[in-house]
C-alpha cells in the first residue's frame, strides 16, 4: 500500500489501526465510572473522544518508533517480542507520568491511581500480545499469502525468486516462474511440485488463462529486455483482478530502495518522484530552522555533560569539524562530537570507520552507540547547510570515489544532506564501498520519493535506532 510517495506493508498498517482501536476502547473503559452508577471506583481517565483519539495517535507513534510495526517484527515472534518489552516500559513510564502528574494537580490520591493504572496498563499490554501472538500464528496461513507468478529468467527474475522463497517471507507465495507464454522450447518451473503446466499448453493458452489456473494474484514483470513483451496480455489480466507490478516498482516496495544495479537513466526519468519544488524546500527550511533551534535548547544540559566528559578522558577539541558534500556538490564544514583520538588520521589519508576501531575513544564509543556526537550538527541546520532529514553527508575524498564506482551516487547531492535520513534508519553504518552501494539504493528511494509522510517515517525510525543501537559505530 502507498501513502503519498511512501510504500508502507499492508499487515503494518492494520496492525497499528487495530492496536490505535483497542488503545481508545481501554481508555473509555478507564473512565467508565460516569456512565456507570453502579461502579464503584472512581474513573481513572476523564477524556473526551477527541483527546482520547489524539492519545491514541501517540500511543500508536510509541510503538511505532520502537519497531514493532516493521517487516522483521511481522516475521518474527521473538524479534518483536524483544520490541514489545520496550514498549511496555515507554507506555508504562508516559502514561504514570501523564495521569499521575493531573492527579496530583487535582489534589487525588496519586499511590492509589499508579497501582490501578500499572494493573490496567499491564492487562492492555498483555491482550496486545495475544493479538500479537495470533496474528503471527495466521499470518503463516496459506489463505493469507498472497500468490505470485513471476515473469522472467535473467538475473533480475532470478533475484525476484531468490527474495521470494527466503525465510520469513510470509505475505507472499512464489508459485511459479514462466519465462514465456508463447514458445513452445519455454519451460514453466513449479514451486509446489503438484502443479505443472506442460509447454503446449503455455504456447496454447495465454498469459490469463495460466495464472487463472494458478490462482495467481500478481504478476512481477522481471524481464531484461521488455521488447517484444506480451502487454496486451498484462493488460488483460490487470483487467481480470491481477495485479501486474514492474521489477523496479516490487524492489521499492519489499525493501524500500532503488535497485541501482537494474535502473537505468530512461526509468529514472519517466518514473513518478523526483519532484523539487520551491514551495516543499521553504517550508522544509522553515521546519529545520524551528525544530533544530528548540532541540538546540532542549539538549543543552546533555551537550554540557558530554564535552566535560570528552576533556576529561583525551586532550584536544571538544568539538570535530570536517569537510562534506552537500547539496549540489557544495563543500561545507560539519560539526560533531570528537570520539577519536586527535591523530586519528596522522598521516593524512582519510579512512573507512569500522565496527572496531581503534581510533574511537571510550566516551566516543559511547557518543556513536547512542548518536549523541551528532547532535552539533544542529548548528549546520541552523546555517542551512544540512536538514534534519537527509541522506548522510560524505567526505568530499570518498565522494570522488563512490562518483567513479557507483552510477547515479550525485542524484544523492539533490537534496540537502541530513542529521538522519532513510539510509541511516534502513542500514547497518557503512565502512565499504559495498556498503556505500547499499545505503545509496536507500538514498535514491528517499530523493525520489521525499514528502513530509517519509520524513516522519525517518524520524519514528530514529527512535529505534538510537533504543537499538542499530548500525553505531
Amino acid at each position: 500500500m502507498r501513502i503519498f510517495g511512501h510504500y508502507v506493508a499492508a499487515p503494518s498498517l492494520v496492525l497499528a489501526l487495530l492496536d490505535g482501536g483497542l488503545f481508545l476502547a481501554a481508555l473509555q473503559l478507564l473512565g467508565l465510572e460516569e456512565r456507570c452508577s453502579v461502579c464503584y471506583f472512581n474513573s481513572l481517565v476523564s477524556l473526551s473522544l477527541g483527546k482520547a483519539a489524539i492519545l491514541s495517535a501517540i500511543f500508536v507513534l510509541l510503538c511505532a518508533s520502537v519497531g514493532i510495526y516493521n517487516a522483521d517484527a511481522l516475521r518474527s515472534f521473538r524479534t518483536f517480542a524483544k520490541r514489545f518489552a520496550i514498549a511496555w516500559q515507554v507506555i508504562f513510564i508516559s502514561a504514570v507520568s501523564f495521569f499521575g502528574i493531573t492527579k496530583v494537580a487535582a489534589g487525588l490520591p496519586f499511590g492509589w491511581f499508579v497501582g490501578i493504572l500499572s494493573i490496567a496498563i499491564a492487562l492492555f499490554m498483555l491482550v496486545l500480545l495475544a493479538v500479537r501472538f495470533i496474528f503471527h500464528l495466521y499470518y503463516r496461513s496459506p489463505f493469507l499469502k498472497k500468490r505470485v507468478l513471476v515473469w522472467g529468467h535473467g538475473d533480475k527474475a532470478r533475484s525476484i525468486i531468490a527474495y521470494l522463497n527466503g525465510a520469513g517471507r510470509n505475505r507472499l507465495k512464489h508459485v511459479h516462474t514462466i519465462a514465456s507464454v508463447r514458445a513452445v522450447e519455454n519451460r514453466i518451473w513449479s514451486t509446489e511440485g503438484s502443479l505443472a503446466v506442460k509447454p503446449a499448453l503455455a504456447e496454447a493458452a495465454p498469459l490469463l488463462r495460466i495464472a487463472q489456473a494458478l490462482r495467481v494474484d500478481e504478476i512481477i514483470v522481471a524481464v531484461d529486455d521488455k521488447r517484444g513483451l506480451a502487454v496486451w496480455e498484462l493488460l488483460e489480466c490487470k483487467l481480470n483482478g491481477i495485479d501486474v507490478t514492474d521489477y523496479l516498482q516490487f524492489w521499492e516496495r519489499e525493501f524500500g530502495q532503488v535497485d541501482v544495479s537494474h535502473v537505468g537513466p530512461g526509468a529514472l526519468a519517466f518514473t513518478n518522484g523526483f519532484q523539487f519544488n520551491r514551495r516543499r524546500r521553504i517550508l522544509k527550511r522553515v521546519a529545520d530552522f524551528t525544530v533544530s533551534l528548540s532541540f538546540l535548547i532542549a539538549v543543552l544540559p546533555i551537550t554540557l555533560l558530554v564535552a566535560v566528559a570528552i576533556k576529561l578522558e583525551s586532550r584536544g577539541p571538544v568539538f570535530y569539524r570536517q569537510e562534506r558534500v552537500g547539496l549540489n556538490g557544495r563543500i561545507f564544514r560539519v560539526w560533531k562530537f570528537r570520539s577519536m583520538r586527535v591523530d586519528a588520521e596522522k598521516d593524512g589519508v582519510p579512512r573507512w570507520a569500522s565496527a572496531s576501531d581503534d581510533r574511537v575513544t571510550r566516551v566516543g564509543k559511547f557518543i556513536r552507540k547512542a548518536r549523541i556526537d551528532e547532535i552539533p550538527q544542529v548548528i549546520n541546520v541552523l546555517q542551512g547547510d544540512m536538514s534534519f532529514i537527509g541522506p548522510r553527508p560524505e567526505r568530499p575524498y570518498f565522494v570522488q570515489q563512490l562518483r567513479q564506482q557507483l552510477p547515479y551516487y550525485d542524484i544523492r547531492h539533490r537534496v540537502k544532506p541530513g542529521i538522519t535520513g532513510w539510509a541511516q534508519v534502513s542500514y547497518r553504518y557503512g565502512e565499504s564501498i559495498e556498503d556505500a552501494r547499499q545505503k545509496l539504493a536507500f538514498d535514491l528511494y528517499y530523493v525520489k520519493n521525499n514528502d513530509f509522510f517519509l520524513d516522519m517515517t525517518i524520524l519514528v525510525q530514529t527512535v529505534r535506532v538510537i533504543l537499538f543501537a542499530h548500525g553505531a559505530q
